[in-house]
């Protein structure tokens, strides 16, 4: 083996040997290596399926096969593996997380740990609609998941998942306003900060009658900016209060929202309600947290951190191309979106070597965190597929050339059928050595 391979071998060890897990007893236990024909390990099927995360080509996965010594196998061959790999790889996101989530300490405050909660649809080229969810829980100030699962187009985003615990405060947009939502964070014994839609949630004032937010909207006066009220949710059987916060918004994004609201009516064929137009202009939260603690201005404040879980997914999708899949079939884009979330995982755990909670607390100008994330995941992908392949490929092409040949489907006059009929021509007008 060369200096450049055994290099490149160690770079690889060390980034398989930082997953806590015997990845021969699990792959065995989940069915992805139980026959070890062609590929004799659980770390080189894995290298070989984060292969083809990364450059989505049977191919090509083929060939590096070859030049990194995993395998010598049939693209045919490459698929069914990556077919029988998907319990594993789901497997191995959790122990990734696992090695992720820091517990919070006891006693250190009201609230414990932060949790931004939000989900990303992902489909197929040509996909008619949404096909799975990626629901993240992101710790904003640590830059770390502290959740991740992936689950298809049928379940809808909620906290159910999220990894709640006693004290957390998690910050969830308006799809999470609903009340099966909100109890989740009640029954963790968590705090919330969760924007609401005039219609969704039903609402009780403490006495019992049904509280009429619209109402309550319209006689706010013009010169107040936030304000708040005591409510509780209709179908909360405990009775227990809650805040209802809203800031109105400035006018130019007050505007912007009312458009948004006509345009998707529009685009719904239906007349947008007078009352959606009206809630347009705020922003509106339902909270639990302690009004001797937080007041309303910091909790409109506060909701502003939830964008930082908005700018990871556009990382993530821009990055490590999580919308980039094979089109068809299905079977084989589950487990290639699987392994590009263990490829961030991975990534993460780099990252979270970076003191992020010391730069957030001092008074100097913070690092830009795209810049450092780019070049993470670009030392991940060199490890994961090292371009020294292919300079062995250009050095020496013959053990590739099993791959490199045509398929078996008869195209008419092919580059190499044209060169062996013109063979003679070529070397007369061109005297050089006969063409193969």
């Amino acid at each position: 083996m060369s200096k450049i391979n055994r290099i490149l071998a160690k770079d690889w060890d060390e980034l398989v040997n930082s997953i806590p897990d015997d990845l021969e007893a699990s792959a065995r236990e989940h069915g992805a290596l139980r026959r070890r024909r062609g590929i004799k390990s659980a770390a080189n099927l894995l290298r070989l399926l984060l292969i083809f995360a990364t450059v989505l080509s049977l191919l090509t996965t083929a060939l590096w096969g070859v030049g990194l010594g995993i395998c010598d196998i049939s693209r045919q061959a490459i698929q069914k593996r990556v077919h029988k790999s998907t319990p594993w790889l789901r497997y191995l996101l959790t122990v990734l997380l696992g090695t992720l989530v820091e517990m919070p300490a006891d006693s250190v405050g009201l609230i414990r740990r932060v949790i931004l909660r939000d989900a990303s649809v992902i489909s197929r080229p040509s996909s008619p609609g949404t096909e799975w969810r990626i629901h993240l829980s992101w710790s904003p100030f640590s830059m770390q998941p502290t959740q991740v699962t992936m689950t298809d187009a049928r379940a809808g985003e909620g906290l159910q998942d999220a990894g709640l615990q006693a004290g957390d405060l998690v910050v969830a947009d308006r799809a999470h306003g609903i009340w099966r939502t909100i109890q989740v964070a009640l029954q963790a014994l968590a705090y919330f900060i969760i924007r609401l839609t005039w219609s969704n949630l039903p609402l009780l004032t403490p006495n019992g009658p049904p509280f009429e937010l619209i109402a309550w909207l319209r006689g706010l006066p013009a010169t107040e900016n936030y304000a708040q009220v005591t409510v509780i949710a209709a179908d909360d059987s405990e009775k227990r209060p809650l805040r209802l916060v809203v800031g109105r918004l400035p006018p130019d994004k007050a505007a912007e929202a009312r458009e948004r609201a006509r345009r998707q009516a529009r685009k719904n064929k239906r007349q947008v309600s007078p009352n959606t137009l009206l809630a347009a202009g705020f922003c509106i939260l339902l909270t639990n947290l302690p009004g001797a603690t937080w007041s309303n201005l910091s909790i409109l404040a506060f909701y502003r951190v939830r964008w930082q879980v908005e700018w990871c997914f556009r990382r993530w999708k821009s990055l490590c191309r999580l919308d980039e899949l094979p089109a068809y079939p299905a079977k084989i884009a589950e487990p290639v979106l699987l392994a590009k979330l263990i490829i961030i995982l991975l990534m993460q755990r780099r990252l979270g070597v970076l003191p992020w909670s010391n730069w957030w607390a001092t008074e100097e100008p913070a690092p830009v965190v795209s810049p450092v994330v780019k070049m993470v995941y670009k030392h991940l992908c060199e490890i994961i597929c090292p371009a020294a392949v292919i300079d062995q490929l250009l050095e020496n092409p013959t053990p590739f050339l099993r791959h490199l040949r045509s398929s078996r489907r008869k195209r008419p006059l092919q580059l190499a059928a044209a060169a062996r009929c013109f063979a003679g021509l070529l070397t007369d007008l061109n005297p050089v050595p006969t063409l193969c």
